[in-house]
C-alpha cells in the first residue's frame, strides 16, 4: 500500500490540485511561494497524528483567495491509497478504506496498480450540520447571502471519512457535494451523496497506522535527537521484547551493584550523615528521621533507554556536528525506526522539506539515490527548489507547482506519456517513452523543470548564438525571462516536446528548426534535406498543431544562411571570416560573396566558412563580435514571444525598450527615453511603449511587440 493522489480543493494557494506520488522517493519542485509547503502541510493535517490541527486552529487565510468569500465553502484533502493487498487487507484499517464497490466513471481518470485494491480516507472542513441545513433551506439568493454574512470560524468541523470515490477537483463535483454559491444554492445534508462523502471514519484509527514524519527545513536535528521520545528511544521500544531475560538480569545484577558501590563511597555517606545531624539539630532527635543518601538508579531497563545516544566515532560530540550531518543522521534514524516497526504500522510517510537548506549539493544527490530505492514500508517525499535534487529526480515520480497571481496548477511531467507515445508516437510495446525521456535528459532535467517556458534548438548554432543575441539586442538574458534553451541534437524534437501539454507541463514550448528549403543555383543545397525538412514540418504540425502548449517556428533555409541575409549582420561575419583566414584572396572571395546581392553565393559561402570553422565554433566566434545592433532573425523572434506570452511582464518590457533607445539619439530618442523612465503603470508603459514602436518600427524590441500582440490576441 502507498500514496498514490492527494487531492487539495480550496486550501490556501491550491484551489483545485492533484498530486501524484509512486513508491520510494518522490519530488515536489516549484519556486519560492508556489505551494509547495501548503501541500504538505495537507498532508500533515489529514494524516499527522503529531500535527493536530482542528477547527480552533483554521484562520480565514487557509480558504483559497479565489472564492472571494469564503464563508460557507468547503476545504477537502483526501489521500487515495493503491495498491492495497489481500495481506494489507487483514488489517481492519485497510479493510475500512477500501469501497465495497468501485465507481467507475471516478477510477477512468486514475492510473491503478492493476489487480489491487484501492482506499481512501478524506477530510472535509465544512460548516457544521445546522448551519448547512439553515443554507440549503434559504428562500432565495438574498437570503442565502444573509445566512453566509453570520458564518464565522467557530461554525466549522472537521469531518473524517473513508471510501470517499470522487474527483474533487472537478468543479461539477464540488457543486454537487456543497451547493452552487452564484444561484444561492446549497445541498441539503439530508441528500447527502454519500458515494462522494465517503463513510464517517475514526480519524485515530488511521494515525494509529499510518505514519507521517516531517523534516522541515529549518528542523534542529540536534533538540529532536535528544527529546525522550527521539527515533533511537522508538526503536528500543520495538526491539526490547527480543531481549532476552538472562540479559535482562544481567543488567539489573550490574545497576544493583553500581547502586551499592555509588552509595558506599565515604564522601557520599557522610552527605547523608551530615543531613541528619542537621535535623537532630533543628527538632530533635525524637522528630528528626534518619537519612542517608544512596543512589537509586532504576534497574529495569525500560528506564535505561533514555541514556541511550548517539555517538560519533573519534570521541567527536555530537553537539560539535554540523547541521547537514545532523539532518542526515536524523533522517538515517527515521529510516531505521519505520524498518523497525513496519510491522506496525501500513505506510510511513517521510516528508523531507527543502533538505537544500543544510545539506551539501553533493550529499543531496546521493541523499536522494539512496531514498530512491523504493521500500514496501517507506515512501518519501521531498519538496525542493533545488536544481541538484531536479538533476537526480526521477520525472516520472515528479510534481511540479507553477504558480498563478491566486493559485498554483500541479502538473505532473510524465502524466499519460507513455500512451501518447505509444499512440502518436508508434513506440512500439514493450519501450517506454517516460524512461527513454528520463535517461536523455539527465543533464537537461533542471531546465525543463524550473524554467517557465523551454525553447528546444537542434544545433549548437542556436544554442550558442541565440542567448547571446538577446541578451545584446533586447538586454536581457533567456534566464531573466526564464527561458530555458535545449538543444536536443540528434534527438527528434517530437519526443521531447510531448512533456508540454494539458495533462503535463502547462508550460510554452517553442521549437526552432530549418526548414532546409532549395535556394536556386545554391551548390550547398541538397535535396534530401529539404525532402526532411517537409517531412519534419508535417510531422510536427501532424502532432502539436492542435496543442496550445507547443508551436514550431522554421527557419527558411537554415540557421546560418538566414543569420547572413540580414544585411546588417554582415560586419560580425566579416570580422569572423578576417579573424580565420589568413590568405586575403579567400577572406576577399568570402566578403564579396557575402555582402554580394546574389543569394546562392551568400548561401554557399556561408556554408562553406561555417563548415570549415565547425557550426558550433563559427557561433562562438558570432557571439564574441556581435553587438546590440544584431539582427535576431524573425522566426526566432516569434519563437521567443510565443515561449515568453505569459512570462514577461510590464516592467521587464520596460527594460528592454530603454536598452534598445540606447541606440538612438536625437530629439525624439530624449523625448520617448523620458516618456517610458517616468511610466509606471502597466497601462503608462503600454502606451510608452508603443509610442516607441510608432516611432521606431524597425529593430528587435519593435518586431518582438508586434509578434507578441499576434500571439496575445490570437
Amino acid at each position: 500500500m502507498f500514496l498514490k493522489y492527494l487531492q487539495i480543493r480550496n486550501f490556501r494557494n491550491l484551489l483545485s490540485s492533484r498530486f501524484e506520488f509512486s513508491p520510494g522517493a518522490n519530488t515536489i519542485i516549484g519556486e519560492n511561494d508556489s505551494g509547495k509547503s501548503n501541500s504538505m502541510t495537507a498532508l500533515r493535517i489529514l494524516l499527522d497524528s503529531g500535527y493536530f490541527y482542528d477547527s480552533k486552529r483554521l484562520k480565514e487565510t487557509d480558504f483559497s483567495e479565489v472564492l472571494g468569500d469564503w464563508k460557507g465553502h468547503w476545504i477537502i484533502i483526501s489521500a487515495f491509497f493503491d495498491k492495497i493487498t489481500d495481506d494489507d487487507k487483514q488489517d481492519e484499517l485497510c479493510a475500512e478504506l477500501t469501497p465495497r464497490e468501485e465507481n467507475v466513471e471516478f477510477l477512468r481518470s486514475y492510473i491503478r496498480c492493476a489487480g489491487n485494491d484501492f482506499g481512501t480516507v478524506t477530510l472535509f472542513i465544512r460548516p457544521i450540520r445546522s448551519v448547512r441545513m439553515e443554507l440549503s433551506r434559504a428562500a432565495n439568493k438574498e437570503s442565502f447571502d444573509e445566512i453566509r454574512k453570520k458564518i464565522s470560524l467557530s461554525d466549522y468541523e472537521f469531518f473524517y471519512t473513508s471510501r470517499s470515490q470522487a474527483d474533487f477537483t472537478d468543479p461539477q463535483v464540488y457543486k454537487n457535494l456543497v451547493g452552487d454559491f452564484d444561484q444561492g444554492f446549497y445541498t441539503d445534508p439530508e441528500a447527502e451523496d454519500l458515494q462522494i462523502l465517503g463513510t464517517k471514519i475514526d480519524i485515530l484509527s488511521v494515525w494509529q497506522h499510518i505514519s507521517v514524519v516531517f523534516i522541515d527545513a529549518l528542523r534542529d536535528a540536534e533538540s529532536e535527537l535528544k527529546k525522550p521520545r527521539n527515533p533511537i528511544r522508538r526503536v528500543f521500544d520495538s526491539v526490547q521484547g527480543e531481549i532476552t531475560s538472562a540479559s535482562k538480569q544481567e543488567i539489573k545484577d550490574k545497576i544493583h551493584a553500581l547502586n551499592n558501590t555509588i552509595s558506599t563511597i565515604p564522601q557520599i555517606e557522610n552527605i547523608g550523615q551530615d543531613v541528619s545531624g542537621k535535623l537532630h539539630e533543628i527538632v530533635g532527635l525524637v522528630y528528626s528521621p534518619e537519612i542517608t543518601v544512596e543512589s537509586k538508579i532504576k534497574e529495569d531497563i525500560e528506564s535505561l533507554a533514555k541514556y541511550l545516544t548517539v555517538s560519533p566515532a573519534g570521541d567527536i560530540d555530537i553537539d560539535r556536528l554540523g547541521l547537514g550531518h545532523l539532518n542526515i543522521l536524523y533522517i538515517a534514524l527515521k529510516l531505521v525506526e519505520f524498518e523497525y516497526n513496519r510491522h506496525h504500522e501500513i505506510l510511513n510517510i517521510m516528508v523531507i522539506e527543502e533538505p537544500e537548506a543544510h545539506i551539501h549539493t553533493h550529499i543531496q544527490k546521493t541523499l536522494f539515490d539512496s531514498l530512491k530505492i523504493s521500500r514496501d514500508y517507506t515512501q518519501v517525499i521531498m519538496t525542493t527548489h533545488s536544481t541538484h535534487l531536479s538533476e537526480v529526480s526521477d520525472i516520472r515520480k515528479v510534481n511540479i507547482l507553477k504558480s498563478g497571481t491566486l493559485f498554483s496548477t500541479v502538473m505532473q511531467p510524465a502524466k499519460h506519456l507513455d500512451d501518447f507515445g505509444e499512440k502518436s508516437l508508434n513506440i512500439k510495446k514493450g519501450l517506454s517513452l517516460s524512461m527513454c525521456l528520463e535517461r536523455y535528459l539527465d543533464a537537461k532535467r533542471s531546465v525543463l523543470l524550473f524554467s517557465k517556458g523551454v525553447v528546444l534548438v537542434e544545433g549548437d548554432g542556436e544554442e550558442i548564438l541565440l542567448p547571446s543575441m538577446v541578451k545584446k539586442a533586447l538586454g536581457v538574458s533567456l534566464d531573466e525571462i526564464g527561458i530555458g534553451l535545449i538543444n536536443v541534437g540528434s534527438v527528434s524534437f517530437e519526443y521531447v516536446a510531448s512533456l508540454f501539454d494539458d495533462k503535463r507541463l502547462q508550460r510554452h514550448c517553442a521549437i526552432i528548426t530549418d526548414s532546409d528549403a532549395i535556394m536556386p543555383d545554391a551548390k550547398k543545397c541538397h535535396i534530401e534535406a529539404a525532402k526532411r525538412g517537409e517531412t519534419r514540418t508535417e510531422k510536427l504540425n501532424s502532432l502539436y498543431g492542435d496543442n496550445r502548449w507547443v508551436d514550431m517556428f522554421y527557419a527558411p533555409y537554415t540557421f546560418e544562411v538566414d543569420f547572413a541575409n540580414e544585411s546588417r549582420n554582415h560586419r560580425f561575419i566579416e570580422t569572423v571570416i578576417k579573424a580565420h583566414y589568413t590568405q586575403e584572396t579567400a577572406i576577399d572571395g568570402h566578403v564579396r560573396e557575402l555582402s554580394g546581392t546574389d543569394d546562392a553565393k551568400r548561401y554557399d559561402t556561408v556554408l562553406t566558412v561555417a563548415k570549415e570553422l565547425g557550426k558550433g565554433w563559427y557561433a562562438t566566434l558570432l557571439s564574441t563580435v556581435i553587438d546590440e545592433t544584431v539582427i535576431i532573425p524573425s522566426y526566432m523572434l516569434q519563437a521567443l514571444a510565443f515561449v515568453s506570452q505569459s512570462i514577461i511582464d510590464e516592467k521587464l518590457l520596460k527594460k528592454m525598450a530603454l536598452h534598445t533607445l540606447e541606440g538612438y539619439y536625437g530629439d525624439s530618442a530624449v523625448v520617448l527615453k523620458e516618456f517610458l523612465t517616468n511610466a509606471k503603470t502597466p497601462d503608462e508603459i503600454s502606451t510608452a511603449i508603443q509610442a516607441f514602436c510608432d516611432t521606431y518600427p524597425d529593430n528587435n524590441f519593435a518586431y518582438f511587440i508586434s509578434f507578441r500582440k499576434d500571439v496575445v490576441h490570437g
